[in-house]
């Protein structure tokens, strides 16, 4: 019975908590203080860690103290450091230079379709970035593997485990989630709400837990469909928070009530171990 729960009723309340804590910022005048955003994300994740713990759906992807201090750990500490360092560069261009954005229209747009249309641009984008470092071909393609192989050497995928990947990845992914909404002028409101989404969607698709999403699942990208995207031998499910993209471009992998047998990458013998973090953070440098 409470698997059975724990099942059908985990994203549900994750999405609930999520709207009312949306709510409650937007309720407030001004922007929201940042410790705000990082005690919600923390009291999520330790929800999630809990619910690992208990009811995990493999042990063989669970969370051990070796990975945690070995390679979750070092990867946590650089790519905060990175999305810190950025998060600064960019405030100081845009308070100190003055920078506006070339399109203002948007800033007026109600939060909710703003924000809706904040995901759609760039999940799309990220869609586009994340197929190129799988499928991509040329020096281009060779080169977003290196930096993007970090997050799919381990072959586990569990709450925490998120955190792994190289620092450019996180760059990346940092300008795709904040210039583009930027530059059509989309208010700091919608963006926010856009990033807590993008954020709780990363932590809930790398859930070590049978948590199922139903019909939700044609929308958004969950449990039950990124880890088929870690999966050894398949290739699917590039986007990070709208599943209309893979599906759109055929390349959604959806197979409900089935797991997959292994998970990292399809030849490890060719790659760094996931723990050599020193190794796969200086590939993407290296003229391979």
């Amino acid at each position: 019975m409470t698997r059975h729960l724990v099942r059908r009723w985990t994203y549900p309340a994750v999405a609930g908590g999520t709207l009312l804590y949306l709510g409650h910022v937007l309720s407030q005048a001004g922007a929201p203080p940042a410790w705000q955003h990082g005690a919600f994300i923390v009291v999520l994740v330790a929800v999630l860690l809990s619910l690992e713990v208990l009811w995990p759906l493999d042990r063989r992807w669970g969370m051990t103290r070796a990975l945690l201090v070995r390679r979750d750990m070092p990867y946590l500490l650089i790519n905060a450091a990175t999305i810190a360092t950025a998060n600064a560069a960019a405030a100081w261009l845009i308070w100190h230079h003055g920078l506006t954005p070339p399109i203002t229209w948007l800033r007026d747009l109600p939060v909710v379709p703003a924000a809706a249309l904040t995901l759609l641009v760039t999940d799309g984008l990220w869609y586009a970035v994340h197929r190129a470092s799988h499928e991509g071909r040329g020096w281009l393609g060779a080169w977003l593997w290196r930096v993007h192989m970090a997050h799919h050497l381990p072959q586990q995928v569990y709450v925490v485990m998120h955190v792994v990947g190289h620092p450019i990845n996180a760059v990346i992914v940092r300008l795709l989630l904040t210039v583009p909404p930027w530059l059509l002028g989309v208010s700091p409101e919608a963006l926010y709400v856009a990033n807590v989404v993008t954020a709780v969607q990363g932590l809930v698709s790398h859930f070590n837990v049978d948590s199922r999403a139903g019909w939700f699942n044609h929308l958004l990208v969950g449990t039950e469909l990124h880890r088929w995207h870690h999966a050894v031998g398949v290739q699917g499910n590039y986007a990070a928070v709208l599943s209309v993209w893979d599906r759109l471009f055929g390349t959604l992998v959806y197979r409900p009530g089935e797991n997959p047998g292994h998970l990292g990458v399809d030849d490890p013998d060719h790659l760094p171990r996931d723990t050599d973090w020193r190794r796969v953070l200086w590939a993407p440098l290296r003229r391979q």
